[in-house]
């Protein structure tokens, strides 16, 4: 794996990363060398995760050898331990300024997702680096305990309090083994996610949930859903200590709503009820048992009393009250800082009691529920209304602030979504010295972005309060549908608003035709309200894009759903998404309401948001979030169409994420966007889409079965020769003899990954662009064709006028000049230039050879023999004497069977080598056939894979007829 140094940290990449990932990493590592926050967005499908990991993870190993060498610099007493590495090189990391530091020093890594399916494909690509720390994953015990007796409730309290007094009681098998097998070295160094933890606990005999809180104490890196850290009574519940601590936020785009949802909460009549029936039928039965148990009913009581005694106002508005008001409700019922601990203790006595009486169920939530309110911080706003209290945070930076003051050494927040940043930082009311907004990794022409003002019938698009629900508005977003579902192919997703703003247009459709023309294209698949139901029709979705005799489908979701969140509409599942308007949230909505006014409120003395200005942020980021959808890796492409006016405004492009900002075009005509779109995805699918190769494994001698790993690790070694070999002729490749087929995946990260379908094993290669691999193999006319289909024509006129102009001077120093520019700035056309080595004069390739490894960082194959003339070149092949079928089997068996087997049986159950060498003679003629010889010959003595391969494809693929000799 390449090893990569930023800001002085050794980075231990998969492979050689892109330019935007060295920025990624290098922010990380800012973060953490000079112990401030950050905030990164950087788009799906840029390696974000990976970066994250290997960044945060290579600091940290550096920042522990710069103690170590601290540690022996003492020992030595000034002298050096290593002559050729002085102490000072190992870097100044673990001084962090003045305060000595130890390995008991070296911060922890939080590492926080949304849920843990999210923090599953984290660990995941945990597995795919170098790097193995100790970790642990943080889970509820809802979904780590094993316990069969305790697993039978269906209320999470109730199971909490059987654990507890389980625990006390140390009346539980797999508790009582967690000392004994939290040292277990295998469990202690293995990564495992929440499955792997439960598995590991059924196997072992040993409580997941408690296995997890010891590993943590022993843990370089944790792992946990952000609502552990964000909650106070969760963070105390896991006993979570920050101090010193690396904080990351990942898909961090929820953390502000989460922020405010932690602190928040609304107690309903029913909660009231249900606690003190609770705690009523625990006094009539055991009231000896249970302290303070007159006390708290009548506590209870007197709460509802309080909360039901407001007058409504006649608006149905509610009434408001500041959240500080809290304490006042709380101490009508006598509890006050000087009682609540009291009262919680009594609430928790009483549910523990209940969930360990065998046969008897009561809901204890509600008691639960008011336990935790009384131990809230206050906060912002008291909402009344009905008989409901809600109690609302509207400062995300509550929360945040309250991290800080837990001494973190970092909070690090990053997305595929995170803009407008300026606003989202703003929310977070904590200081971020460094953020970055990161460019997509895919190139223009994969990218089409349009803002469409009018439908085909010339109305004008927009989903205004307004407008919305207007008959002739609703028909026009209907055509523009009709058509577009008609020029996108695969998959296309529909984002409305909100729920009923797609109902009512679906009903509106549905009414007047538009829904049967576009289910006649795509048939059309609807977000349902219920998590229930949606598996069914998503999946539903995505066998329809996956049918062959189907044209696609579409798929209608709302901004803010599930749908637009955490959803992968990878590839065809979304070649195109479309925005029916700006999702606003609901503007007389309390919260809302509330929310504006207080941010208004501040305003003058923050560097808060206005309200109005929040308010459309929200949009923005929605928008974005379900733009996102689409391209989300390095071969995706798709299209985004967003249909409202109000987008053509500057200030509402200006949202846009900065990875689509710069290919929004407006179009004034429908007419015009329908045929640019469609010219995009003619244009595009020839460039970019994926193919199957195969390799064979043979009974013979060479390839046998139980040799496949060790194949795989070959291919894994060689895999870019491998990759430029296999392209032009990918499709042959499957043949007869084939008994047996090895699967891998072939990443753009030029990683593979073994999988197996129906007990065979193929190999599936992911197209790399077109503009990348194709062009090393083709020559003359096809590599000139290949120059002007990957670049603008201005560029490729630029080329050409370049080396006609190099064909007259014979000045490779103006050739340079002129075709270095256009071909260095991105790195898939590196190997343009280095295709232009076939029109360099002899005299010249060396120079221009070394050129091309200064600029790309790869040489094109020089070899002195190069550098001869046609003249020179003949009479060395007059001087070489005649092939012999001993050579050529010389170089196979010591070049390729040592690679991979030693043949143990005869040559005639392998390739026959005669009778090959007689085929490609008599097939390429005598010339060409010593010309592979050559090159054979100096493979042996170069190494150099790639230039081999490029001479022997070149001349086994100038004829269809002849790819089969190049098979053999």
């Amino acid at each position: 794996m390449p090893l990569i140094k930023l800001r002085g940290v050794t980075v231990d990449f998969p492979f050689t990363p892109y330019p935007c990932q060295e920025d990624y990493m290098s922010k990380v590592i800012e973060c953490l060398q000079n112990k401030v926050n950050g905030v990164l967005e950087s788009p799906t499908g840029t390696g974000k995760t990976l970066c994250l990991l290997c960044s945060a993870l290579g600091w940290r190993e550096h920042f522990k050898d710069t103690i170590s060498a601290r540690k022996i610099a003492e020992r030595m007493g000034g002298a050096e331990l290593f002559p050729d590495r002085p102490m000072s090189s190992w870097g100044t990391a673990a001084t962090d300024g003045d305060t000595p530091t130890y390995y008991t020093d070296i911060p922890k890594i939080i590492y926080a997702s949304r849920t843990h399916s999210q923090l599953t494909q984290v660990i995941n690509e945990l597995k795919n680096t170098s790097y193995r720390p100790k970790i642990c994953v943080l889970g509820s015990r809802e979904q780590l305990c094993i316990n069969q007796e305790v697993l039978r409730h269906e209320s999470n309290h109730i199971k909490v309090h059987m654990c507890r007094a389980k625990v006390s009681s140390r009346s539980c098998l797999f508790y009582n083994n967690v000392d004994e097998k939290s040292t277990d070295k295998e469990i202690m160094n293995s990564i495992l996610d929440v499955e792997d933890l439960v598995k590991t606990g059924k196997k072992q005999r040993v409580c997941p949930y408690y296995l997890s809180r010891t590993l943590k104490q022993h843990a370089d890196v944790i792992f946990m859903p952000y609502n552990y850290l964000l909650d106070p009574k969760s963070r105390r519940a896991h006993n979570i200590e920050l101090k010193g601590a690396v904080v990351i936020f990942d898909e961090a785009h929820n953390v502000e709503k989460m922020c405010e949802e932690s602190t928040s909460f609304d107690l309903t009549p029913y909660d009231l009820i249900s606690a003190i029936e609770a705690a009523d039928r625990l006094l009539r039965e055991q009231a000896s048992d249970i302290t303070q148990l007159n006390n708290l009913t009548e506590i209870l009581m007197d709460l509802e009393s309080s909360i039901n005694g407001f007058e409504m106002p006649t608006n149905n508005q509610g009434i408001t009250k500041p959240g500080s008001f809290i304490y006042e409700l709380f101490q009508t019922a006598h509890v006050n800082f000087d009682t609540k601990t009291a009262v919680v203790e009594a609430m928790e006595q009483i549910t523990g009691y209940l969930a360990g009486r065998p046969g008897v169920f009561l809901n204890t939530s509600g008691l639960q529920k008011v336990a935790d309110i009384i131990q809230v911080r206050s906060c912002v706003c008291l909402y009344f209304i009905g008989n409901v209290l809600s109690y609302w945070c509207f400062s995300p930076g509550f929360s945040m602030q309250e991290l800080l003051r837990q001494e973190v050494r970092s909070i690090i927040l990053t997305s595929g979504t995170l803009s407008p940043l300026s606003s989202f930082t703003c929310e977070m009311q904590i200081p971020f010295p460094v953020s970055l907004e990161n460019p997509h990794v895919i190139q223009r022409d994969q990218i089409f972005v349009s803002i469409i003002e009018k439908g085909p019938d010339g109305v004008q698009l927009s989903t205004a309060f307004d407008r919305r629900f207007v008959p002739e508005n609703m028909s026009s977003m209907g055509n523009t549908l009709v058509n577009l579902v008609r020029v996108v192919p695969h998959g296309l997703l529909v984002f409305f608003p909100s729920y009923p703003v797609m109902d009512k247009t679906l009903e509106f459709w549905r009414a007047n035709g538009h829904a049967d023309r576009i289910e006649h294209v795509k048939p059309m698949f609807v977000e349902p309200r219920g998590k229930s139901t949606f598996t069914e029709v998503i999946d539903g979705y995505y066998d329809k894009v996956n049918d062959p005799n189907s044209s696609g489908g579409s798929f209608f979701a709302v901004c803010r759903g599930k749908a637009s969140e955490g959803l992968d509409f990878a590839d065809t599942y979304g070649r195109g998404v479309v925005i029916t308007g700006l999702p606003f949230p609901p503007r007389m909505d309390p919260r809302v309401v509330l929310k504006m006014q207080y941010l208004d409120e501040i305003k003058g003395s923050t560097l808060y948001l206005s309200g109005q200005e929040w308010y459309r942020q929200q949009a923005s980021r929605a928008v974005n979030q379900a733009i996102g959808r689409v391209i989300r890796h390095r071969e995706d492409y798709g299209a985004i169409f967003l249909c409202d006016h109000r987008f053509k405004g500057t200030e509402a492009r200006n949202q846009l994420p900065l990875w689509v900002r710069p290919y929004v075009k407006i179009y004034d005509s429908f007419g015009t966007m329908v045929r640019d779109v469609a010219h995009f995805f003619r244009t595009v699918q020839k460039t970019v889409s994926p193919f199957h190769v195969y390799v064979f494994l043979y009974h013979g001698p060479v390839f046998t079965l139980k040799r496949a790993d060790l194949i795989v690790q070959v291919c894994k070694n060689f895999c870019d020769q491998i990759f430029w070999l296999i392209f032009p002729f990918s499709h042959w490749f499957l043949t007869p003899q084939a008994s047996r087929l090895s699967t891998l995946s072939l990443q753009h990260d030029k990683r593979l990954d073994d999988e197996s379908r129906g007990g065979k094993r193929k190999i599936k290669v992911v197209q790399e662009r077109k503009t990348v691999a194709s062009s090393t193999a083709k020559t003359g006319k096809a590599f000139m064709m290949e120059l002007r289909r990957c670049l603008s024509h201005e560029n490729f006129k630029l080329i050409m006028e370049a080396l006609q102009s190099y064909k007259t001077t014979d000045d490779l120093s103006n050739l340079l000049a002129n075709v270095a520019e256009p071909l260095i700035q991105d790195h898939n056309t590196h190997c343009l230039l280095r295709g232009l080595y076939q029109f360099i004069r002899p005299h010249h390739k060396k120079e221009f050879d070394e050129r091309c490894l200064e600029l790309t960082g790869e040489g094109c194959g020089y070899k002195q023999e190069h550098s001869l003339s046609r003249e020179e070149r003949e009479a060395l092949r007059q001087n070489t004497g005649n092939i012999s079928l001993v050579n050529i089997y010389e170089f196979f068996s010591v070049n390729v069977i040592r690679e991979v087997q030693k043949p143990q049986t005869s040559i005639k159950e392998g390739l026959s080598c005669s009778s090959l060498l007689s085929d490609i003679k008599q097939a390429i003629g005598a010339e060409k056939t010593r010309q592979m010889f050559l090159a054979l010959q100096a493979y042996k003595t170069s190494n150099n894979y790639e230039q081999m391969v490029s001479t022997v494809v070149s001349l086994l693929t100038e004829r269809d007829e002849d790819i089969a000799l190049l098979e053999r």
